[in-house]
């Protein structure tokens, strides 16, 4: 009788151990996550660029409590996504910097979660790398394409019975590291450190930050709330631009690859590529939490 409680004990140890080991140890679903952005109801979107099967990228969303909301992953026409924006009427727009069909990218639009194959933009689109979108609907897409980097515009999306069209190209001094629009400012990034502002021609705000923060491709990540630019640099430096004069919040010990803004809750989204993780921020500095 003792020598079959024993065995029920240790069979019920080792069930505990498993279910403790599962529930602690799962597999962490981010791979390499680069742009970030925040919905209506304050759930976290992620451009998630190598998470999915054999490397391709998918999109994941965090709840506002942290946790995945696993039904709502988007996996049909991903593939290495590097951006992620909302328009006015929610839908999700992502920027994939690669097609296997045509070497170049294209942006994918989704309505509640469902690919919608006639928005999606192909025009124009070489290397996307990050996008925002304005208060009009009208996307600003930035192609991170060595040879000619540019910012390319397309018109107001609300008519999903037609591709969006492509109704400006803005070259900045190349390369350019980042986007986003707040009211009447553009601001694009040069590998020197400085920050640009269209449209028209690009007028450089001399000086305006680090000039070591920029690395030559990626690294450097943009996003806008309530009419605040919020700037994540290489360095890890983490700024607010208010009438494009940067102010530096605070300092983190990573290079950010993506950045998002949840005003509603006070906190600062920041994606770590090579980190695999998330790093959610007070906007004094204060690490809240962890995603991995």
């Amino acid at each position: 009788m003792k020598c079959t409680k024993s065995f029920a004990l240790i069979a019920s140890i080792l069930l505990c151990l498993a279910a403790f080991a599962s529930s602690s140890f799962a597999a962490n679903p981010l791979v390499n996550p680069r742009g970030l952005a925040v919905d209506a109801k304050g759930n976290l979107w992620v451009a998630n660029k190598q998470g999915g099967n054999a490397g391709i990228g998918n999109i994941l969303a965090f709840g506002p409590a942290y946790k995945q909301l696993t039904s709502r992953t988007i996996v049909n026409a991903i593939l290495d996504p590097t951006g992620v924006a909302f328009d006015s009427q929610g839908n999700l727009w992502v920027a994939n910097s690669y097609s296997y069909q045509t070497g170049n990218g294209y942006i994918a639009e989704f309505t509640n979660g469902v690919f919608n194959s006639v928005a999606t933009i192909t025009n124009g689109v070489v290397q996307p790398s990050a996008l925002t979108i304005d208060g009009l609907d009208n996307i600003w897409v930035l192609n991170a394409n060595n040879n000619a980097p540019n910012i390319t515009v397309y018109a107001s999306t609300t008519a999903y019975s037609t591709p969006a069209t492509l109704v400006q190209t803005i070259t900045p001094a190349p390369p350019v590291n980042g986007i986003t629009v707040a009211q009447a400012n553009v601001l694009s990034f040069g590998s020197n450190g400085n920050i640009y502002v269209t449209p028209a021609v690009p007028a450089l705000i001399s000086g305006a930050v680090d000039t070591n923060s920029y690395p030559a491709y990626d690294g450097v990540a943009l996003t806008t709330a309530a009419g605040i630019e919020y700037v994540a640099t290489a360095d890890g430096s983490v700024y607010a631009v208010i009438n494009a004069s940067p102010t530096k919040l605070f300092q983190v010990s990573f290079t950010p690859a993506g950045i998002a803004v949840d005003n509603v809750r006070g906190r600062v989204y920041l994606s770590s590529g090579s980190g695999n993780s998330i790093a959610v921020y007070s906007k004094t500095g204060n690490l809240l939490h962890t995603i991995n």
